[in-house]
């Protein structure tokens, strides 16, 4: 018996300041893209939406699990800091859903961007089964070129445990070109178990073009 636990946290800006400006296509992306992921999420694990906007009601509120459980929404005003990089925003928000939920450092957190798509168990499953050989799973892709390099990772979508998300400073982030390869050489650094993914069965829809790739 696993003393740990696993948390999906789905990253989502309503109001987004990076890509495409379009409110009711994102919504469209929002619902359809969560639906699905969460019909495709083992009963463990613990799915929690982030939002960044402000606390206020928004269409996030009305999502459940398949088992029919609500799905808790947590808002936060990070998207008011501005960065050169999403990324650091993004990791705000973790950071502040750690806080609030009291999630234990030897949790695992499973990061996906909202407006991707989980198509399968697959990858949910392999942390399942791996939980107690590794601290994270990584794909080390460039999802521009569609090709493997250690010096960059896929972020749409990856898992951590606790405490290393804990301990990454979002600043450090600026120093890269993108928060893509500062998570390459966060992970390499930070003493992690990392698990090298080939495949994660995630559809992801790029913000400033609406390019769609499975990863």
């Amino acid at each position: 018996m696993n003393n740990y636990m696993f948390y999906l946290v789905i990253t989502t800006s309503i109001n987004n300041r990076f890509g495409i400006i379009d409110y009711e296509k994102r919504k469209t992306q929002y619902l359809t893209a969560i639906s699905e992921t969460l019909q495709n999420l083992p009963a463990e694990v613990i799915p929690l939406i982030v939002e960044n906007n402000g606390s206020r009601s928004t269409y996030l509120d009305n999502f459940s699990t398949k088992e029919g459980k609500p799905v808790k929404v947590i808002y936060t005003d990070n998207n008011s800091y501005i960065f050169k990089n999403k990324g650091i925003n993004e990791l705000l928000d973790i950071k502040e859903v750690i806080r609030k939920e009291g999630i234990k450092e030897s949790d695992i957190i499973i990061k996906l961007t909202g407006r991707y798509t989980v198509k399968s168990a697959v990858f949910f499953e392999t942390l399942s089964t791996d939980s107690s050989k590794y601290d994270g799973w990584v794909k080390y892709y460039n999802v521009c070129t569609q090709q493997f390099n250690e010096y960059d990772t896929f972020t749409g979508c990856f898992a951590l445990r606790c405490i290393f998300f804990v301990l990454w400073n979002p600043m450090t982030i600026e120093s890269y070109k993108s928060v893509e390869a500062a998570f390459a050489r966060y992970s390499k650094v930070c003493t992690a178990r990392i698990c090298k993914m080939d495949h994660l069965g995630v559809e992801c829809c790029f913000a400033d073009d609406f390019r769609i790739v499975s990863v």
